[in-house]
């Protein structure tokens, strides 16, 4: 069996947490942020890494999500995709000061590198659970005056 750290488990049981949530009460954009998401999780564990070269399948995969993202902000007119875009932005920051410096401690690294990730989820999540909400009630109508 893999040993999975507690962050990890963490990160991706609210990350499955917001895809079903997608699934069940978002709109079209965060259920296909979620899917890009979760195909991006797929590849980056799938693309094997070795700790000491830089994780080159996680930043392909984490690139092809920003720049859904990106595109996401620019179209979607929506609150949580330029917020998300940000946070997948500085998830590639921190692949970038990564493979600058591959003698960076690891879990400096991987801390950011999850910190970014749960700032993205929390975004996604936050936009399924207010979607099609209006803020108030309509105050009832008014009867008419004779």
């Amino acid at each position: 069996m893999l040993a999975m750290s507690p962050i990890y488990l963490f990160t991706l049981a609210f990350f499955l947490l917001t895809a079903l949530v997608a699934v069940w009460r978002g709109g079209p954009w965060q259920r296909a942020a979620s899917a890009v998401m979760g195909i991006a999780w797929i590849v980056s564990n799938v693309v094997p890494f070795d700790y000491r070269s830089p994780p080159w399948g996680a930043v392909s995969a984490d690139s092809l999500v920003f720049l859904f993202l990106l595109y996401g902000a620019s179209r979607s007119r929506t609150w949580w995709m330029p917020a998300a875009a940000g946070f997948q932005f500085l998830v590639l920051a921190t692949h970038y000061v990564f493979i600058t410096d591959i003698r960076l401690e690891q879990w400096a690294y991987v801390s950011a590198y999850y910190v970014w990730n749960i700032g993205l989820i929390t975004t996604l999540f936050l936009s399924c659970l207010r979607h099609g909400r209006t803020g108030r009630a309509a105050p009832a109508a008014m009867p008419a005056k004779d």
